[in-house]
Protein backbone atom coordinates (compact mmCIF):
# COMPACT_ATOMS: atom_id res chain seq x y z
CA UNK A 1 0.00 0.00 0.00
CA UNK A 2 1.23 3.27 -0.81
CA UNK A 3 2.52 5.49 2.02
CA UNK A 4 0.34 8.26 1.35
CA UNK A 5 -2.37 6.39 2.38
CA UNK A 6 -3.43 5.91 5.80
CA UNK A 7 -6.26 3.43 5.94
CA UNK A 8 -7.87 0.20 7.86
CA UNK A 9 -9.52 -2.34 5.48
CA UNK A 10 -12.41 -0.76 5.00
CA UNK A 11 -11.70 3.55 5.88
CA UNK A 12 -9.03 5.35 3.98
CA UNK A 13 -7.62 8.58 4.52
CA UNK A 14 -4.87 10.64 2.37
CA UNK A 15 -1.46 12.13 4.20
CA UNK A 16 -1.88 14.96 2.13
CA UNK A 17 -5.52 16.02 2.26
CA UNK A 18 -6.82 19.47 2.22
CA UNK A 19 -7.58 20.57 5.83
CA UNK A 20 -9.46 23.93 4.62
CA UNK A 21 -11.22 24.78 1.78
CA UNK A 22 -9.24 25.82 -1.25
CA UNK A 23 -11.64 28.91 -2.11
CA UNK A 24 -12.89 30.52 0.83
CA UNK A 25 -10.16 28.92 3.79
CA UNK A 26 -12.92 27.59 6.19
CA UNK A 27 -12.39 24.49 7.93
CA UNK A 28 -15.86 23.44 7.77
CA UNK A 29 -15.21 20.88 4.96
CA UNK A 30 -16.72 17.69 4.28
CA UNK A 31 -15.97 14.30 2.03
CA UNK A 32 -18.60 14.23 -0.30
CA UNK A 33 -18.14 11.56 -2.37
CA UNK A 34 -15.33 9.59 -3.96
CA UNK A 35 -13.92 8.47 -7.24
CA UNK A 36 -12.09 6.84 -9.73
CA UNK A 37 -9.30 8.73 -11.13
CA UNK A 38 -6.32 7.48 -13.44
CA UNK A 39 -2.92 6.37 -11.44
CA UNK A 40 -1.27 9.49 -10.30
CA UNK A 41 2.34 10.14 -9.49
CA UNK A 42 1.93 8.80 -6.17
CA UNK A 43 0.26 5.79 -7.19
CA UNK A 44 -3.37 6.79 -6.09
CA UNK A 45 -6.01 5.60 -8.13
CA UNK A 46 -9.00 7.40 -5.68
CA UNK A 47 -9.96 10.33 -4.80
CA UNK A 48 -12.17 11.89 -2.41
CA UNK A 49 -14.36 14.89 -3.23
CA UNK A 50 -14.64 17.04 -0.46
CA UNK A 51 -17.36 19.98 0.09
CA UNK A 52 -16.92 23.35 1.80
CA UNK A 53 -20.14 24.29 3.79
CA UNK A 54 -19.41 27.83 4.24
CA UNK A 55 -19.01 28.94 0.42
CA UNK A 56 -20.57 25.52 -1.28
CA UNK A 57 -17.21 24.82 -3.61
CA UNK A 58 -16.30 20.81 -4.34
CA UNK A 59 -13.30 20.11 -4.35
CA UNK A 60 -11.03 16.91 -5.37
CA UNK A 61 -9.06 16.22 -2.26
CA UNK A 62 -6.61 15.84 -2.41
CA UNK A 63 -5.81 18.78 -4.45
CA UNK A 64 -2.91 19.48 -6.66
CA UNK A 65 0.44 20.98 -4.79
CA UNK A 66 1.63 24.67 -6.52
CA UNK A 67 4.45 22.58 -8.04
CA UNK A 68 1.99 20.49 -9.85
CA UNK A 69 -0.23 23.40 -10.83
CA UNK A 70 2.84 25.48 -12.41
CA UNK A 71 4.16 22.20 -13.93
CA UNK A 72 1.09 21.56 -15.54
CA UNK A 73 0.29 24.82 -16.77
CA UNK A 74 3.78 26.39 -17.47
CA UNK A 75 5.07 27.45 -20.80
CA UNK A 76 5.94 24.15 -22.10
CA UNK A 77 3.34 22.39 -19.88
CA UNK A 78 0.80 19.76 -21.06
CA UNK A 79 -1.82 21.83 -20.89
CA UNK A 80 0.13 24.21 -23.61
CA UNK A 81 0.81 21.00 -25.36
CA UNK A 82 -2.91 19.95 -25.90
CA UNK A 83 -4.01 23.11 -27.05
CA UNK A 84 -1.06 23.32 -29.46
CA UNK A 85 -1.95 19.80 -30.39
CA UNK A 86 -5.91 20.85 -30.79
CA UNK A 87 -4.85 23.73 -32.64
CA UNK A 88 -3.18 22.09 -35.33
CA UNK A 89 -5.93 19.32 -35.62
CA UNK A 90 -8.41 22.23 -36.25
CA UNK A 91 -6.18 23.56 -38.61
CA UNK A 92 -5.55 20.05 -40.68
CA UNK A 93 -9.10 19.96 -40.68
CA UNK A 94 -9.68 22.81 -42.26
CA UNK A 95 -7.24 22.72 -44.45
CA UNK A 96 -8.83 19.22 -45.90
CA UNK A 97 -12.65 20.75 -45.84
CA UNK A 98 -11.12 23.74 -47.94
CA UNK A 99 -8.06 22.48 -50.19
CA UNK A 100 -7.63 26.04 -51.62
CA UNK A 101 -7.30 28.09 -48.36
CA UNK A 102 -10.28 30.33 -49.44
CA UNK A 103 -12.17 29.98 -46.18
CA UNK A 104 -10.01 28.35 -43.81
CA UNK A 105 -10.96 31.09 -41.01
CA UNK A 106 -14.61 32.32 -40.40
CA UNK A 107 -14.27 35.56 -38.50
CA UNK A 108 -15.96 35.43 -35.03
CA UNK A 109 -17.85 32.20 -35.70
CA UNK A 110 -18.69 30.82 -32.18
CA UNK A 111 -17.75 33.90 -30.46
CA UNK A 112 -19.87 36.28 -32.48
CA UNK A 113 -22.84 34.11 -30.41
CA UNK A 114 -20.99 34.56 -27.20
CA UNK A 115 -20.74 38.53 -27.66
CA UNK A 116 -24.12 39.03 -29.08
CA UNK A 117 -25.60 37.09 -25.54
CA UNK A 118 -23.20 39.64 -23.42
CA UNK A 119 -24.25 42.75 -25.84
CA UNK A 120 -27.41 43.95 -23.66
CA UNK A 121 -25.60 44.27 -20.64
CA UNK A 122 -21.78 45.42 -21.61
CA UNK A 123 -21.12 47.93 -24.97
CA UNK A 124 -19.12 44.85 -26.07
CA UNK A 125 -19.61 46.21 -29.90
CA UNK A 126 -18.98 49.47 -29.58
CA UNK A 127 -16.50 50.29 -26.56
CA UNK A 128 -15.92 54.09 -25.81
CA UNK A 129 -12.81 55.56 -27.15
CA UNK A 130 -10.10 54.58 -25.20
CA UNK A 131 -12.06 51.55 -23.83
CA UNK A 132 -9.82 48.99 -22.14
CA UNK A 133 -10.50 44.43 -22.24
CA UNK A 134 -8.74 42.02 -19.86
CA UNK A 135 -8.96 38.42 -20.88
CA UNK A 136 -7.66 36.44 -18.03
CA UNK A 137 -6.33 32.83 -18.92
CA UNK A 138 -6.50 34.22 -22.73
CA UNK A 139 -4.72 30.87 -24.31
CA UNK A 140 -4.22 31.79 -27.86
CA UNK A 141 -5.93 34.98 -27.35
CA UNK A 142 -9.12 34.05 -29.84
CA UNK A 143 -11.55 36.23 -27.38
CA UNK A 144 -8.97 39.52 -27.41
CA UNK A 145 -9.11 39.25 -31.63
CA UNK A 146 -12.84 39.30 -31.34
CA UNK A 147 -12.79 42.39 -29.01
CA UNK A 148 -9.85 44.29 -30.65
CA UNK A 149 -11.99 44.02 -33.86
CA UNK A 150 -14.21 45.66 -32.34
CA UNK A 151 -12.48 48.48 -30.75
CA UNK A 152 -11.27 47.47 -27.39
CA UNK A 153 -7.67 48.17 -26.28
CA UNK A 154 -6.89 44.08 -25.59
CA UNK A 155 -4.75 43.22 -22.01
CA UNK A 156 -4.45 39.29 -21.46
CA UNK A 157 -2.91 37.34 -18.82
CA UNK A 158 -1.58 33.77 -19.52
CA UNK A 159 1.66 31.78 -18.62
CA UNK A 160 1.20 28.88 -20.74
CA UNK A 161 1.75 30.04 -24.18
CA UNK A 162 3.15 33.40 -25.90
CA UNK A 163 1.35 33.48 -28.87
CA UNK A 164 -1.74 36.09 -28.20
CA UNK A 165 0.90 38.48 -27.20
CA UNK A 166 1.98 39.14 -30.66
CA UNK A 167 -1.26 40.90 -31.51
CA UNK A 168 -2.54 41.69 -27.38
CA UNK A 169 -0.62 43.81 -23.92
CA UNK A 170 0.44 41.03 -21.73
CA UNK A 171 0.21 41.11 -18.09
CA UNK A 172 1.26 39.11 -15.05
CA UNK A 173 -1.93 40.36 -12.78
CA UNK A 174 -4.79 42.11 -12.73
CA UNK A 175 -3.54 46.13 -12.06
CA UNK A 176 -5.15 47.40 -8.95
CA UNK A 177 -6.41 50.51 -10.73
CA UNK A 178 -9.52 50.13 -11.58
CA UNK A 179 -8.81 50.53 -15.21
CA UNK A 180 -11.02 47.94 -17.03
CA UNK A 181 -14.33 48.50 -18.72
CA UNK A 182 -14.48 44.71 -19.64
CA UNK A 183 -12.83 41.69 -18.39
CA UNK A 184 -13.14 37.90 -19.65
CA UNK A 185 -12.76 34.89 -16.91
CA UNK A 186 -13.98 32.17 -19.27
CA UNK A 187 -12.92 28.50 -17.95
CA UNK A 188 -9.91 29.40 -15.64
CA UNK A 189 -11.43 29.57 -11.99
CA UNK A 190 -11.87 25.52 -12.10
CA UNK A 191 -8.01 25.61 -12.76
CA UNK A 192 -6.61 27.47 -10.19
CA UNK A 193 -5.77 27.19 -5.99
CA UNK A 194 -7.30 30.25 -5.11
CA UNK A 195 -10.46 31.26 -6.72
CA UNK A 196 -11.69 33.69 -3.91
CA UNK A 197 -8.38 36.08 -3.97
CA UNK A 198 -8.29 35.97 -7.88
CA UNK A 199 -12.14 37.33 -8.05
CA UNK A 200 -10.76 39.90 -5.31
CA UNK A 201 -7.98 41.49 -7.86
CA UNK A 202 -10.47 41.49 -10.45
CA UNK A 203 -12.69 43.94 -8.70
CA UNK A 204 -9.54 45.86 -8.20
CA UNK A 205 -9.06 46.28 -11.99
CA UNK A 206 -12.50 46.65 -13.58
CA UNK A 207 -14.04 49.64 -13.60
CA UNK A 208 -17.40 50.92 -11.66
CA UNK A 209 -19.25 50.61 -14.81
CA UNK A 210 -17.83 47.73 -16.15
CA UNK A 211 -18.47 44.54 -17.07
CA UNK A 212 -16.79 40.66 -16.05
CA UNK A 213 -18.14 37.48 -17.93
CA UNK A 214 -17.01 34.36 -15.90
CA UNK A 215 -17.84 30.98 -17.13
CA UNK A 216 -16.93 27.71 -15.38
CA UNK A 217 -18.12 23.96 -16.05
CA UNK A 218 -22.02 23.21 -14.63
CA UNK A 219 -22.45 21.19 -11.93
CA UNK A 220 -26.28 22.55 -11.24
CA UNK A 221 -27.49 20.80 -15.07
CA UNK A 222 -25.12 17.45 -14.44
CA UNK A 223 -28.30 15.21 -14.49
CA UNK A 224 -29.08 17.20 -17.86
CA UNK A 225 -26.17 16.69 -19.69
CA UNK A 226 -24.68 13.97 -17.31
CA UNK A 227 -20.84 14.83 -17.73
CA UNK A 228 -19.35 14.62 -14.10
CA UNK A 229 -15.59 14.13 -15.16
CA UNK A 230 -16.31 17.34 -16.85
CA UNK A 231 -16.78 19.47 -13.87
CA UNK A 232 -14.80 17.97 -11.87
CA UNK A 233 -11.58 15.57 -11.77
CA UNK A 234 -8.79 15.06 -9.88
CA UNK A 235 -6.29 16.90 -12.60
CA UNK A 236 -7.09 19.95 -14.56
CA UNK A 237 -10.39 20.51 -12.85
CA UNK A 238 -9.70 19.79 -9.16
CA UNK A 239 -12.70 22.68 -8.03
CA UNK A 240 -15.77 22.81 -8.65
CA UNK A 241 -18.80 25.86 -8.35
CA UNK A 242 -22.47 25.35 -8.39
CA UNK A 243 -24.23 28.55 -9.48
CA UNK A 244 -24.82 29.60 -5.57
CA UNK A 245 -21.44 29.11 -5.15
CA UNK A 246 -20.40 31.44 -7.78
CA UNK A 247 -22.62 34.17 -6.61
CA UNK A 248 -21.67 33.96 -3.02
CA UNK A 249 -17.85 34.03 -3.61
CA UNK A 250 -18.35 36.93 -6.50
CA UNK A 251 -20.37 38.54 -3.70
CA UNK A 252 -17.08 38.02 -1.37
CA UNK A 253 -15.47 39.60 -4.01
CA UNK A 254 -17.21 42.79 -3.93
CA UNK A 255 -18.86 41.43 -6.83
CA UNK A 256 -22.91 40.94 -8.31
CA UNK A 257 -24.16 39.24 -10.35
CA UNK A 258 -26.13 41.16 -13.27
CA UNK A 259 -27.26 38.17 -15.54
CA UNK A 260 -27.35 34.49 -16.66
CA UNK A 261 -26.58 33.54 -19.82
CA UNK A 262 -28.29 30.63 -20.81
CA UNK A 263 -29.62 29.31 -24.05
CA UNK A 264 -29.90 26.68 -26.50
CA UNK A 265 -27.79 28.96 -28.97
CA UNK A 266 -24.61 29.74 -26.69
CA UNK A 267 -24.86 25.84 -25.99
CA UNK A 268 -24.65 24.92 -29.72
CA UNK A 269 -21.91 27.01 -30.47
CA UNK A 270 -19.93 26.13 -27.52
CA UNK A 271 -20.78 22.46 -26.54
CA UNK A 272 -22.66 20.75 -29.10
CA UNK A 273 -25.99 21.85 -27.61
CA UNK A 274 -25.25 19.87 -24.18
CA UNK A 275 -25.90 22.54 -20.92
CA UNK A 276 -22.47 21.90 -19.62
CA UNK A 277 -21.29 25.81 -19.20
CA UNK A 278 -22.78 28.03 -16.22
CA UNK A 279 -22.28 31.73 -17.97
CA UNK A 280 -22.64 34.82 -15.68
CA UNK A 281 -21.86 38.69 -15.99
CA UNK A 282 -21.03 40.45 -12.81
CA UNK A 283 -20.56 44.33 -11.88
CA UNK A 284 -18.58 45.66 -8.73
CA UNK A 285 -20.75 46.78 -5.76
CA UNK A 286 -20.40 48.86 -2.79
CA UNK A 287 -22.98 46.58 -1.01
CA UNK A 288 -22.52 44.12 1.78
CA UNK A 289 -22.84 40.66 0.61
CA UNK A 290 -25.24 38.58 1.24
CA UNK A 291 -24.42 35.12 1.10
CA UNK A 292 -26.46 32.56 0.40
CA UNK A 293 -27.62 29.93 3.13
CA UNK A 294 -26.59 26.34 2.87
CA UNK A 295 -24.28 26.75 0.21
CA UNK A 296 -23.32 23.45 -0.29
CA UNK A 297 -27.03 21.68 -0.70
CA UNK A 298 -26.89 22.67 -4.73
CA UNK A 299 -23.94 20.50 -5.88
CA UNK A 300 -25.41 17.72 -3.34
CA UNK A 301 -28.68 17.77 -4.75
CA UNK A 302 -26.41 17.71 -7.99
CA UNK A 303 -24.55 14.88 -7.43
CA UNK A 304 -27.46 12.58 -5.28
CA UNK A 305 -29.25 12.83 -8.71
CA UNK A 306 -26.55 11.62 -10.87
CA UNK A 307 -25.98 8.72 -8.56
CA UNK A 308 -29.91 8.09 -8.79
CA UNK A 309 -29.97 7.96 -12.97
CA UNK A 310 -27.04 5.61 -12.56
CA UNK A 311 -28.37 3.05 -10.40
CA UNK A 312 -26.85 -0.41 -9.50
CA UNK A 313 -24.46 -1.30 -6.81
CA UNK A 314 -22.93 2.13 -7.00
CA UNK A 315 -26.05 3.88 -6.07
CA UNK A 316 -26.89 1.84 -2.91
CA UNK A 317 -23.19 1.76 -1.69
CA UNK A 318 -23.91 5.53 -1.87
CA UNK A 319 -26.63 5.74 0.37
CA UNK A 320 -25.47 3.27 2.69
CA UNK A 321 -22.07 3.37 3.36
CA UNK A 322 -19.58 6.46 4.67
CA UNK A 323 -17.39 7.80 1.77
CA UNK A 324 -14.35 7.31 3.59
CA UNK A 325 -15.49 3.41 3.36
CA UNK A 326 -16.37 3.55 -0.23
CA UNK A 327 -13.44 4.83 -1.22
CA UNK A 328 -11.16 2.15 0.83
CA UNK A 329 -13.55 -0.90 -1.29
CA UNK A 330 -12.80 1.27 -4.70
CA UNK A 331 -8.73 1.03 -4.27
CA UNK A 332 -9.21 -2.63 -3.11
CA UNK A 333 -11.32 -3.20 -6.16
CA UNK A 334 -8.92 -1.27 -8.41
CA UNK A 335 -6.07 -3.13 -7.20
CA UNK A 336 -7.67 -6.69 -7.87
CA UNK A 337 -8.61 -5.21 -11.57
CA UNK A 338 -4.97 -4.51 -11.94
CA UNK A 339 -3.97 -7.58 -10.25
CA UNK A 340 -5.95 -10.11 -12.66
CA UNK A 341 -4.92 -7.61 -15.80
Amino acid sequence: MSRSVEASRYWLRFDDEASACPACASQSIVPVDEFAIPQDARRRRVRLLSGCRDCGVLFSNPQPSHEQRAAFYGEGGEWAARRYTERLRWLEKKIRQNPSGKKCVVAGGRRDVLFDAIAPYAPVHAPPPGASALDVGCGDGKMLDWLKRHGWETYGIEPSMDVAFIRHQRLSSPPQDHRFGFIVLNHVLEHIGDPLGLLREIAGALRDDGALFVSVPGIDALRQHGDLRYCINGNNHPLCFSETCLRGLLARAGLAVTARLDSQKLDDAFTKGRPLRLRLLAARTARAPVLPDRPLDAAVRALALHASQQGGLRERARRLLPVRMRAALTVRSRRRKTKRA
